[in-house]
């Protein structure tokens, strides 16, 4: 997806919000680095992940590696407090796919410092019960369910921390069904994305059959950049489950040999106008082969 003149408020709102997480760090220089880098590589033909990477990258280098470390670990904790309850909904559902990407799909409002998301995990507990009962604005489901009657790999990226525990209940089914499961997370922390270190952590590498990274710091998955190991599950996979905007607006475009599945909160104009639905949805959006 390419940079939209929304983007540069929400990626501005996300600097400084990341910038005031570090007790201490320079919020100032942080946010004046975040700039610079946004006016030297502001330019319409290009995605906004590429964009928002450089800017975060630029904010980083004042606030240090991690800034979203104790707001990840909060998020998956309270999200942990959820999974029994989550499970319980699956298991009791006659649609038992639909119930669990249902779960997956509003993790998606884990999203700290985003227009459209919550900045605190505690807030999470309040509005479970009314994302689930609003269900899905656009429900591209069955055509997951298309590809779940023979065995073979599900690659799955992740998104955010704390998102990722309620992704187990949907991993759980999809493994259940015969999947191998490959999990992608990010190569370097940025935003409150799930990484190596957060998978091991939180038990989500104990769920897959195989975990890998995409080797870099970005919004996403750079597709210029793109690891051998996970390159080759993708060219022999079914199908690519893809959570969160970061990763939609790093694919989207991109003509890949297999179907992706999209599962994602429309939390963004822009994001909300490529896929066609309302602002704030609970979006499945498969497009690509089948």
């Amino acid at each position: 997806m390419r940079v939209h003149t929304d983007c540069v408020p929400c990626l501005m709102k996300r600097i400084l919000f990341q910038s005031r997480l570090v007790e201490g760090a320079d919020e100032k220089a942080s946010v004046e680095n975040g700039l610079k880098a946004f006016a030297d590589s502001f330019d319409y033909s290009r995605k906004s992940v590429d964009i928002a990477s450089e800017v975060h990258r630029a904010s980083y280098s004042i606030l240090g590696k991690d800034p979203y470390h104790d707001l990840k670990i909060r998020a998956d904790d309270v999200a942990g407090r959820f999974m029994d309850f989550a499970q319980d909904y699956v298991d009791s559902s006659e649609d038992k796919l639909r119930a669990s990407v249902m779960v997956a799909v509003i993790g998606n409002i884990m999203d700290f410092g985003s227009t459209g998301g919550i900045d605190d995990p505690s807030v999470f507990e309040s509005i479970f019960q009314d994302l689930i009962d609003q269900g899905l604005g656009m429900d591209d489901t069955d055509r997951i369910g298309s590809i779940l009657d023979k065995p073979g790999t599900i690659v799955y990226m992740f998104d955010n921390c704390g998102e990722s525990q309620l992704d187990k209940i949907f991993i759980r089914y999809l493994r259940s069904r015969g999947k191998r499961v490959v999990g992608v997370v990010r190569g370097e922390p940025i935003l409150n994305d799930v990484t190596m270190e957060d998978a091991i952590r939180s038990g989500l590498d104990k769920e897959l059959d195989r975990i890998l990274t995409t080797g870099t710091f970005y919004v996403g998955i750079d597709w210029n950049d793109v690891p051998e190991d996970v390159m080759e599950e993708i060219n022999s996979c079914d199908m690519i489950i893809a959570k969160g905007m970061g990763n939609y607006e790093s694919l989207s475009e991109e003509d890949l040999p297999v179907p992706i599945a999209h599962i994602l909160r429309s939390k963004c104009v822009p994001v909300a106008n490529s896929i066609g639905v309302p602002l704030n949805q609970n979006v499945v959006y498969v497009r690509g082969s089948s």
